[in-house]
């Protein structure tokens, strides 16, 4: 697998604003002294804890997805059906938004928002996962 391209100091900057933002949003819901039922057992407290952390989780996934290559790969870029392996057609139009994929993680829901492609042999509609969907030489 190829690795993803590092973030440019610009939009690194402003993410990590955001995720000082975000963090800091998640330490004062923690310790929030007008909470319902403020945690008392470790338990409650260790449960409070990793719900609010999930949260951050979600939100690196789903900023570092958002600035993968792989979401939109380059004009050219042939791609494979994951069934088949021949090469698919892109059917997000260029320019257009990135179609919404919800997907269950260990940190909850996270959007992942990726072009949409199409196997004319297979009829299957499929958001390719990166590099590694490039279209085998077989079906070409």
């Amino acid at each position: 697998m190829t690795p993803r391209p590092p973030l440019p100091p610009t939009d690194r900057d402003r993410l990590r604003e955001r995720w000082l933002q975000q963090a800091a949003a998640v330490f004062d819901l923690y310790f929030d002294p007008e909470q319902a039922a403020p945690p008392v057992t470790f338990t409650q407290r260790e449960q409070r804890a990793c719900t609010l952390t999930r949260e951050l989780a979600a939100f690196l996934l789903e900023e570092d997805l958002g600035h993968d290559p792989a979401a939109r790969p380059a004009d050219g870029d042939a791609v494979a059906c994951p069934k088949c392996g021949r090469a698919a057609r892109r059917q997000t139009p260029p320019g257009a938004p990135l179609p919404r994929r919800p997907l269950t993680s260990d940190a909850g829901e996270v959007v992942l928002h990726r072009e949409q492609w199409r196997c004319p042999t297979c009829r299957v509609a499929f958001f390719p996962s990166g590099p590694q969907a490039a279209a085998r030489r077989r079906g070409l």
